[in-house]
């Protein structure tokens, strides 16, 4: 079977909706199976200090509207790939049930607001959850999240679970990714798949050999373009690249 890759386009359209549309193009082109976006409002979710002069503009230019991502959701549906979106606050997850989204992402900053993730899980659609920052090896939280998020009172909708492990660090330097065993991602695996913010493709290539069955790795046409999440995106020519990869090991292992 044949690993999902997700490219996240994220806030890296930079605010004109051209941009985006093209990135849906070039991810679509070059073999990604998901163009991805995020939902939030900058003042409400983030912190301005926490951000460079230049990102915080990028960041509040970047805010779609409702219109704005209906008609991203309808220019991913004309090209023939998966529309999907982390949405950050109950209005936005409905835009998204409004859209008709086949699944939804909770952000790894959102894992420990309960209600807001029983909102997702109370769409009855597959949605995926990233670990983010949280440091199971250090507090057990991550574990902890993940025990509640499967012992709900909507339990039918674990099956739709999948977990991602992720390191919130923009770039991730690779030695901080600790891949512990062959059993990460296999059968015995901690984690479903992989949010990578590292840069280049070794690591999201080594999740996918590990057994990785969903990679999720920002996106960009140019990574001088402003933006907190630039550096660590991969370029058209990686996508393709990185999709090759997966196509071929999937012939490999027979799948």
């Amino acid at each position: 079977m044949k690993a999902t890759i997700i490219a996240e386009i994220g806030i890296n359209h930079c605010g004109d909706l051209r941009t985006a549309k093209k990135m849906i193009e070039l991810a679509k082109s070059n073999g990604a199976d998901v163009a991805k976006f995020q939902l939030y409002k900058p003042e409400k979710l983030l912190v301005r200090q926490d951000f460079c002069e230049r990102d915080w503009k990028v960041i509040l230019a970047s805010e779609l509207s409702f219109l704005e991502a209906r008609e991203l959701k309808d220019y991913c549906d004309l090209f023939g790939i998966e529309f999907m979106a982390s949405a950050f606050d109950y209005e936005r997850l409905g835009w998204l049930e409004d859209f008709g989204v086949k699944r939804h992402k909770i952000a790894s900053r959102m894992i420990y607001d309960r209600e807001y993730c029983e909102a997702v899980k109370a769409t009855f659609k597959p949605y995926l959850v990233s670990s983010g920052r949280v440091n199971d090896s250090l507090d057990g939280s991550w574990l902890d999240a993940q025990e509640w998020l499967i012992s709900s009172s909507l339990r039918r909708t674990a099956a739709r679970m999948s977990f991602l492990y992720c390191i919130s660090e923009y770039p991730t330097p690779l030695q901080k990714l600790n891949f512990e065993s062959w059993s990460f991602f296999g059968i015995h695996r901690t984690y479903d798949g992989f949010s990578d913010h590292t840069v280049g493709l070794t690591a999201a290539k080594t999740a996918i050999a590990l057994g990785a069955k969903i990679i999720e790795k920002h996106f960009t046409i140019d990574r001088n373009l402003p933006g907190p999440d630039q550096a660590g995106s991969m370029t058209p020519d990686e996508l393709k690249e990185l999709c090759k990869f997966r196509d071929e090991f999937a012939e490999i292992m027979g799948g």
